[in-house]
Formats: C-alpha cells, structure tokens, sequence
C-alpha cells in the first residue's frame, strides 16, 4: 500500500479521506509585481492543488515541436524527430503571454532552450524561479532512431536489472536539473510505464518500481516539490501501489482530447487523488480537432474559436491541459477559456466523437503490461 505522500507519515486512505489533502481548484494570480521584481507581467491563469498541497497552474506550454504542429512547408523532407530550437522563440512569448507552466522532458531535448529563456527573465528581474512551474519527464523506452541515445532508457530496457534502472534514473534526474540549470524539479515524472509493446509483465513492474523508487527519494530531500507519472494505465498504478511504492503519485499525464477520454484511468485516479493532465488536446493529422465540424459548430454558438472550444471541454471534464503553440495569437487565445462555459448538451456533443481509436498515433497505455 502506498504510504506517506509527504515525508510526515500517513496512508493513502488517510489522505483520500482527508479534508486538507483534497483537489480542489484554487483560482489565483501568479503576479510578477512584488517588491523584488521590477516585472509588470502577471498571470490570471487558475491553478490546482495537488495532493501533497502544492499549487499547480492548470494550463501548461509543451515544448515537444514536432513536423506536422505547423502550417509551413519543412524544408528538410526527410526529418523524422523534435525541433528544440523552436522552444526559444515559443516558450519567450508563452511567458510574455501569461504561461507559467512550462512541460518539458528529457527526451524532447529542450532543456537547454527552457533554461536559456528563463535565465534571460530571471537576470531581467521580469520573473522570479516562485513564479515558474517546471514539469519534466524521464524513463522515456528506446525510440530506436527517434530521439537521441541518452533522451531515452538504452534499447535493452528489457534486460535491465532494477539496480541498473536505479542507477540511471538518477543520473537522467540529476542531468535533468543541470541542463535546467534548477536546484529543484517542481513536478517530475515517469513519462511511460515501461517499454513499448512490451509483454514482461512481471520484470516492467520490478523496473518501474525501481524508476518510481528514485523519484520518490528525489521527493524525500527536496529536488522534487511533487512527483507523478505519465501514460500510466489504472492497472498499472494499482501494481505500482501494490508492489510497495510509499508515494502516491500526485499526477497522471495522458493523451486526451475530444477524440480520446479514458475513462477507465481518469475513475481511477479522481478515486485515488491523482491529478489527471491532458496532452495533445488538439490532436494531430487526421484526429486534428480544430478542423471538426462538430467542434466549429459549437465554436460558432459561443463565438470561440475551435482550439479554445477543445480546451475548454478538457477543462470541464476537469483536466490540467499541456498544448503546443508558436503562434503568438494561439498563445494568447488558448488562455481566453475561463469567460464561457459548455452547456451540457454541448458538452455531450463534443463526447459524442470519442472513439476507441482516438489518439493522433501514439501507443497505448493497455498495450504496455
């Protein structure tokens, strides 16, 4: 059973049924103007509480560009990977915009690029380390020609002991705080449950458990102000629970839009007190929202674009949402979601296009045991 979320002892049950501990929204200003800094921005985006009692602002930026998230023409054809040089121009407007969440991962390599952004607000007094909420990820499977050898776990995931699995998720952990130039992580994950496809049932949940056991060490002295996963699966949490983890995750990461809710992991963890978080709200390719006649129509009723229609039904069914944008006016129109609310018959409509295979490519968390 899972034991204390913070280094005070308590069960999960305990904090399940206490008051205290429990999610709530907490809409609040992450203002700049304080008598440390000259910085006139601020942000009026809500955020949510955690359950070990952190604040977490419930919109974030992703810094995973990809081919295929813009318009124009690439002029390399044949590029099959992530672009971080684009996270310097993006995440600058984010935070100019009012984004104070920013989501990262080791393997989308924009560490460096999210470091470089905030050292220029953080020298410039326009933004203090308080006012940034960091999320990162680590424990990424082999891409196998992807990403890059050291953003993922090595290609024998399979073969690792869980002594070997220890031993390099802490070094991504600590490569992760360097590269950000941080002392702490504000919310760190595991970003898959184990490898792709994998069917070792019983050597994933040793290796998970190991992965899941630095984190919750990284959490004990501070370099974490909370941890949590990422595609996890409801069985894959409760195995984790069982196999003896002592943190419950704070957090759970999941493709969801319009197109794809599951419903099964999103039960369980409002069950368990685990804060759900959308990725890819708007799709991608053939599952992209903004085009959906659906999605236009009740855009069209409540005067909205298409891209803040799906973010506001997100919302609704009370996830944090990540998107992704270079577009300075998306930017600022992807925050403009907290003047209107879905009715409910809308909001069945917009339920109505979740289909079994939603999801704009990516693996799913039951094909992983």
């Amino acid at each position: 059973f899972f034991g204390c979320v913070m280094i005070a002892s308590s069960t999960w049950s305990c904090i399940i049924l206490s008051f205290c501990c429990s999610l709530h929204l907490q809409v609040g200003l992450s203002d700049c103007n304080n008598s440390n800094s000259k910085n006139t921005c601020s942000s009026s985006i809500p955020f949510v509480k955690l359950s070990n009692g952190v604040d977490m602002p419930e919109l974030a930026l992703g810094t995973a560009p990809l081919i295929g998230d813009e318009s124009e023409e690439f002029h390399v054809p044949n590029f099959v990977g992530f672009l971080p040089e684009r996270v310097y121009r993006m995440l600058t407007l984010a935070l100019e915009s009012g984004i104070r969440h920013i989501d990262t991962a080791l393997m989308y390599r924009s560490h460096k690029q999210v470091s470089y952004v905030l050292a220029n607000f953080f020298a410039s007094g326009k933004l203090t380390r308080d006012d940034i909420f960091i999320t990162s990820k680590i424990f990424h499977p082999p891409t196998f020609g992807f990403g890059t050898a050291g953003s993922s776990m090595p290609e024998n995931l399979d073969l690792m002991t869980p002594q070997q699995v220890t031993e390099r998720v802490t070094f991504d952990f600590e490569r992760t705080l360097e590269e950000l130039g941080l002392g702490y992580i504000d919310l760190m994950l595991l970003h898959w449950p184990s490898n792709f496809h994998s069917t070792d049932v019983e050597g994933n949940a040793a290796r998970r458990l190991a992965a899941w056991n630095v984190l919750e060490k990284m959490y004990e002295k501070g370099w974490a102000r909370a941890i949590g996963v990422s595609n996890f699966s409801e069985h894959h949490l409760e195995r984790l629970k069982n196999d003896g983890a002592v943190v419950v995750p704070m957090v759970n990461q999941i493709e969801a839009s319009v197109f794809m809710q599951w419903t099964n992991i999103t039960s369980y963890c409002k069950e368990n007190d685990i804060r759900v978080h959308a990725y890819s709200p708007l799709g991608r390719g053939v599952t992209h929202v903004t085009s959906n006649p659906i999605v236009l129509s009740v855009a069209q009723k409540y005067d909205k674009d298409a891209g803040q229609i799906a973010l506001r039904y997100l919302l609704q069914l009370d996830y944090g949402v990540t998107f992704l944008s270079t577009s300075e006016s998306r930017l600022t129109s992807n925050q403009q979601l907290y003047d209107f609310e879905l009715d409910d018959n809308d909001m069945m409509r917009l339920s109505s296009l979740n289909v079994p295979d939603g999801t704009w490519g990516l693996v799913s968390p039951y094909d992983i045991s």
